[in-house]
């Protein structure tokens, strides 16, 4: 029984002078986070890229159509002048 109280009691004193040491989490390389930002960076741009095309192509149906409906519009326009350049010399005729 001595030499269990020995080896317990030198145990207690090994563990005792020994400072404690902080848990250090494993260090991870940064080049694999690096690359994955880096790849990710890329296709954010892609995809904006993407996305200002689509858009500005979608846009351009809108503008032939806005420049359609002026032209029709200023031919209507047109028309209800000469409609009224008749109607007054219709009546200009009417009153000789």
């Amino acid at each position: 029984m001595d030499e269990q109280k020995k080896s317990e009691e030198s145990q207690e004193e090994s563990l005792a002078s020994v400072p404690p040491n902080p848990y250090e989490p494993p260090v991870k390389p940064l080049a694999p986070l690096v690359k994955k930002a880096g790849v990710e960076a890329a296709l954010f741009l892609a995809a904006g890229t993407g996305a200002l095309f689509l858009l500005g192509g979608m846009m351009l149906p809108a503008v032939g159509a806005t420049r359609s409906a002026k032209l029709k519009w200023g031919e209507r326009q047109l028309e209800i002048e000469q409609a009224e350049i008749d109607a007054q010399a219709g009546n200009a005729e009417k009153h000789d």
